[in-house]
């Protein structure tokens, strides 16, 4: 089957996905898809987007929403899961959702797939989809467990959150933060935002390889570098000389950045640039990194994100 083919058995079946899907839990997994929008975008500390008035305006954030689908950035629709019954269902129509959709997961024993909004973004008229995205989103039962420098400092809804305390700071190093993200409301799959915010790019090109997850990261090429990581291996005699390499690594990258478009500007960045990246899954994907991760042998920040990961989600 060729693209082509495939996007129009996509379309002809797209309708029978909506038919079967639950769309309660819509209100309050739609903010996890602004959230993947705009960490790409923005320099400002993940959970201050919330605050941001096209998130907070109900139409400002439909439109924003219209724009990233009209524009074909349907990536980010990935972080709203939708749940969908299989209930009634044909043999041959299970048989064609699942040769048709990419990353859906299934429960037979439960009579449920885990599609995602972006499956419906990518073949949903305009229309249809301005419709199905008008639901008034709510914070409300998101809760937020948040770690910083490996420890646990807040666990709560998010509306108890003291956002005041996460202004950016004018440091060279940044202090690591992991930022579990989870809706208080029984769902089928166990579907878990993760927030990594004061990691290195060193971190993130092994944590993407993680492909059963849905990722967005902050971009380099609209957002200009402002911090580092500092590894715990690194000797103290040698952290000056670190310092030092990102104090000229930096000199050449504002010289850069006078005639050369951040594109192209990144090739002169240190590798230990502090980056933000939001993943989401189910528990199940989850459990995979865990078993992956959580070894001896993984990277530091890999290693000590997915222990942690490994705690909370009781695996």
């Amino acid at each position: 089957m060729n693209l082509n083919k495939l996007k129009t058995k996509q379309k002809s079946l797209i309708s029978l996905v909506f038919k079967q899907a639950d769309w309660k839990f819509l209100p309050f997994f739609l903010p996890f898809s602004y959230l993947g929008a705009r960490v790409c975008y923005s320099a400002k500390h993940p959970l201050l987007l919330f605050e941001e008035e096209k998130f907070q305006n109900q139409e400002k954030f439909k439109e924003f929403l219209m724009r990233l689908k009209k524009a074909g950035h349907h990536s980010v629709f990935a972080h709203t899961p939708i749940f969908v019954s299989l209930k009634g269902l044909s043999i041959e129509e299970k048989f064609n959702l699942a040769t048709t959709y990419f990353k859906v997961f299934w429960d037979e024993e439960k009579g449920l797939a885990l599609f995602n909004l972006r499956h419906f973004s990518e073949n949903l008229s305009e229309e249809e989809f301005s419709k199905l995205i008008s639901c008034e989103i709510t914070l409300s039962f998101l809760k937020v467990i948040f770690y910083r420098n490996w420890k646990k400092v807040f666990e709560g809804f998010f509306e108890e959150f003291p956002l005041k305390g996460l202004e950016k700071k004018s440091e060279i190093f940044t202090a690591p933060e992991v930022i579990i993200l989870k809706v208080e409301k029984e769902h089928p799959f166990e579907w878990i935002g993760v927030i990594v915010h004061g990691f290195s790019r060193i971190f993130s090109h092994q944590f993407v390889r993680h492909t059963w997850l849905n990722f967005n990261q902050r971009s380099h090429r609209y957002t200009f570098v402002d911090s580092f990581v500092l590894p715990e291996s690194f000797p103290e005699d040698l952290i000056e000389l670190y310092l030092k390499q990102i104090k000229s690594g930096m000199e050449v990258y504002r010289k850069f950045s006078e005639r050369v478009h951040r594109e192209s500007l990144r090739f002169v960045l240190p590798q230990g640039v502090s980056t933000t990246l939001l993943a989401t899954g189910p528990l199940m994907v989850w459990e995979d990194f865990v078993s992956k991760r959580a070894i001896p042998q993984a990277q530091g920040e890999i290693r000590k994100l997915a222990f942690i990961l490994k705690d909370e989600m009781g695996l």
